[in-house]
């Protein structure tokens, strides 16, 4: 199984690295940005789109 901690998108919190954010890139027609949310980083990743390895 794996697990959000295994992926790149993946930056833990500097005070528990127990859970982190997950951080895209998104690119629409006028403009590029980020987009996070917050995971624990044991939670399974492996039905995730935007999963990569780190």
């Amino acid at each position: 199984m794996t697990t959000c901690s295994e992926c790149a998108s993946f930056f833990p919190f500097e005070d528990d690295d127990s859970c982190g954010d997950c951080v895209q890139r998104v690119v629409d027609p006028r403009q590029a940005y980020h987009k996070a949310k917050s995971v624990e980083a044991d939670d399974d990743a492996s039905n995730c789109s935007n999963f990569t390895k780190k």
